[in-house]
C-alpha cells in the first residue's frame, strides 16, 4: 500500500473517499504534522471485494508493519466504514467518520444511479468528459460559497482523482454499498465499538442530510460536530476548524485498551 508518512507524535491515519486521493487530507496534514504523525493512505486500485473487511486489511497490515499504537483513524466518505472496521483492532484507539451517513436512507443519490453508473460507463466518462465539466459537476459537493482557488491544487486534483478512480469502486459506491449499509448501518457499527468515535459533517453536504446523519451517530454514542460552512468535505473546506475539533477529540479521549 502506498502512503505518506509525515510528522511525529501520536499517529493519525487518514483514509480518503472515492473519487479521492491523499490530497484530500493535505490541508489538514499541514496543520497537524507539527504535533502528530500523520499517515495518509492511498486507496488506489480496484480490489475484487469492496466490503469493509477486505478494504481495511491492507491498512491493518500497514499498522502492524509500522508498529503503531494509540492510533486515530479518520475516514472520509467512502473511507468511513474503513475507519470503523479498523477501530476493532487493538492498535486503534479512536475513529473519526467524516461526511458519511450511517446508511443511504438519508442519502440524496438518485435511485437510477445504480443502474446508470456501471464500470463501463464510468470508464467512458473518465476518458471523454472534459476537465471543466468534471470540476463543475463536483461543485455541488462543496458549500455554496466555496471556491476551488481557495485550496491550491484542488481543481486539478478533482479532475485527476476522477479519471484515476477505480470504475468498479464508483459503481459499488452508488450501488451495492447501499445494500451493505442496509445490512450493517454505520451507527450500529459505532454502537458495537468499545472505542470513542467522532462524526464530523458539513451543513451543506448535498449527498447526505447533515442533521439526520449526526442525530443517528449521536444516538449510537458518538461525539458529533457540525461544520456550518462546509459541504461534503469539511477537512478540505474548513481545515482549521476540522483540525481543531480533531485534535480536541484525540487529546480528550485517553487510551483505555
Amino acid at each position: 500500500m502506498e502512503f505518506l508518512d509525515e510528522g511525529a507524535g501520536p499517529a493519525i491515519v487518514c483514509v480518503h473517499g472515492i473519487p479521492g486521493s491523499v490530497d484530500w487530507f493535505g490541508a489538514a496534514a499541514e496543520r497537524l504534522t507539527s504535533r502528530f504523525r500523520v499517515i495518509r493512505v492511498d486507496q488506489g486500485g480496484a480490489p475484487e471485494d469492496f466490503a469493509a473487511p477486505a478494504r481495511s486489511a491492507p491498512i491493518a497490515a500497514l499498522l502492524e508493519e509500522l508498529d503503531l499504537a494509540d492510533v486515530t483513524v479518520v475516514g472520509h466518505s467512502f473511507g468511513a466504514e474503513i475507519a470503523l472496521e479498523l477501530a476493532t483492532l487493538p492498535r486503534v484507539a479512536r475513529a473519526v467518520v467524516v461526511g458519511q451517513s450511517p446508511d443511504y436512507t438519508a442519502a440524496r443519490i438518485p435511485g437510477f444511479a445504480r443502474w446508470v453508473v456501471r464500470p463501463w460507463s464510468v470508464r467512458l466518462a473518465q476518458r471523454w468528459t472534459p476537465g471543466f465539466v468534471i470540476r463543475q459537476g463536483n461543485r455541488t459537493l462543496f458549500a455554496p460559497r466555496f471556491r476551488y482557488a481557495s485550496v491550491p491544487g484542488l481543481a486539478e486534483a478533482v479532475v485527476r482523482d476522477f479519471r484515476s478512480a477505480a470504475p468498479t469502486g464508483l459503481a459499488y459506491a452508488v450501488g451495492a454499498r447501499a445494500d451493505d449499509f442496509a445490512a450493517r448501518p454505520l451507527d450500529a457499527r459505532v454502537a458495537a465499538l468499545d472505542v470513542p468515535v467522532l462524526a464530523v459533517h458539513g451543513r451543506h453536504d448535498h449527498l447526505y442530510d447533515a442533521t439526520a446523519t449526526l442525530a443517528r451517530f449521536a444516538a449510537a454514542g458518538a461525539r458529533t460536530h457540525l461544520v456550518e460552512h462546509a459541504g461534503h468535505s469539511p477537512q478540505v473546506e474548513q481545515p482549521d476548524e476540522f483540525v481543531t475539533v480533531l485534535e480536541e477529540f484525540v487529546r480528550s479521549e485517553p487510551v483505555d485498551r
